[in-house]
């Protein structure tokens, strides 16, 4: 999906949620789908505080929001009590790897793993809609400085 797509249909959304469509939002939402990196509230508010100085750290937190509950973009709890987003609208699912010592993320999609998910919920007779696996521990780089490497 290209991204005037991506912004297009988000813009639809939020404008049928009721949200105006302010040059603010625009920005915030034309940098949150650009960035191809994981990235807290507080580094989109700085990414976009470089194009208009005015931009509204309430208006980032709230947006950021609306695009999560909507599934444009997905929120990662980092496991030290912080949160990062990516954009996922127009990307392939995949899972994630958080280390718990340099708060690193690894993305990685396993059909193995995705087979047995749906596998797991076919016995059961549930019908998943949608799901998030993250992996908490340590990389490599960390392991070798702790002297825990295998």
């Amino acid at each position: 999906m290209k991204p005037e797509q991506e912004l297009s249909i988000v813009e639809a959304h939020l404008r049928k949620s009721g949200f105006r469509w302010t040059n603010q939002r625009a920005l915030i939402v034309r940098t949150a789908l650009s960035t191809h990196d994981h990235f807290t509230a507080e580094e989109l508010l700085l990414l976009c505080r470089k194009v208009d100085p005015r931009v509204s750290r309430a208006t980032v937190y709230r947006t950021l929001l609306v695009l999560e509950e909507a599934g444009f973009v997905e929120g990662l709890d980092t496991g030290d009590g912080g949160r990062k987003f990516e954009h996922v609208i127009g990307h392939k699912h995949h899972d994630h790897m958080v280390c718990g010592g340099c708060g690193s993320i690894f993305e990685f999609h396993d059909d193995e793993l995705e087979r047995r998910q749906e596998a797991a919920a076919k016995r059961i007779g549930f019908r998943i809609e949608r799901h998030s696996l993250r992996i908490y521990g340590s990389c490599r780089d960390c392991q070798r400085r702790r002297g825990t490497a295998p």
